[in-house]
Formats: structure tokens, C-alpha cells, sequence
């Protein structure tokens, strides 16, 4: 009697063991199914949410290329005052003094202006990228 419960127990282990690891991959089958529904719901909600700030995000996105445009002019204008050169400068050392320090400020000015406008590009180039992965 042990010896026959020794062969069906033989006999039986691995058909259990398949029946097993049938039963595994129909419940992981079964698990991803139900991930990739939740992945849809969050796709929709963040979809959601892009749609709601959109709005926001492209009103900036025209103040940032508004500000771009007025900066340039400014730029264009601080740029000619840099390179203008005055052939009239007095004789005295004194003049000479001021129209280096003048030189000086608008080349300063004009640094800030570059700066400037360098920070509304990244801005604009960050909502660019937001706008292209939010309409993917």
C-alpha cells in the first residue's frame, strides 16, 4: 500500500507542478490585464489635467514670445549705442573718462538684456517640450 502511494505520488507531482504553473500565468495574465487598465485610467487623468492647464500654459507661452519681441528691440537699440563710436569726444582727459564708463554701463546693460533674454528662451524652450509630451 505504501508503494502504491509512493507511484501516485511519483506519477502525480508533475502534472501537479504543471497544473501549477498553468494556474501562475493564467493569475499573471489576468494581473497585467488589470495594470494596464489602471495605466489607461491615469493616461486619461493626466490627459485631464494637461487639458485643464493647457490654457495656462499657452497664455504663457505668448507673454514669454511677447517679452521676446520687446526684448530684442531693446537689445537692437543697446547694441547700436555700444557700437557707436563718438569721433567727437573733447580733447580732455575728463571726457575721455566719461565716454569709458558710459561705454562701460551700456555694455553692461546690454549683457543683462543677453541674459535676459537667454532665461525667456529656456522658459519658452521648456514649454515647447511640455506642449510636445502632453500631446503625444
Amino acid at each position: 500500500m505504501i508503494d502504491d502511494l509512493t507511484q501516485w505520488a511519483t506519477l502525480l507531482s508533475p502534472i501537479i507542478s504543471v497544473i501549477a504553473v498553468i494556474i501562475a500565468l493564467r493569475v499573471a495574465n489576468n494581473s497585467s490585464k488589470d495594470a494596464q487598465e489602471q495605466i489607461k485610467a491615469i493616461r486619461h487623468l493626466l490627459d485631464v489635467f494637461v487639458a485643464a492647464n493647457n490654457l495656462d500654459i499657452v497664455e504663457a507661452q505668448r507673454k514669454y514670445q511677447q517679452q521676446l519681441v520687446e526684448l530684442d528691440s531693446q537689445i537692437e537699440d543697446a547694441q547700436m549705442e555700444v557700437d557707436t563710436v563718438y569721433p567727437f569726444v573733447g580733447g580732455a582727459r575728463i571726457d575721455h573718462i566719461r565716454a569709458a564708463q558710459e561705454k562701460a554701463e551700456q555694455k553692461a546693460y546690454l549683457s543683462q538684456l543677453l541674459t535676459k533674454r537667454k532665461e525667456i528662451e529656456v522658459n519658452l524652450s521648456l514649454i515647447q517640450d511640455y506642449i510636445k509630451k502632453a500631446t503625444r
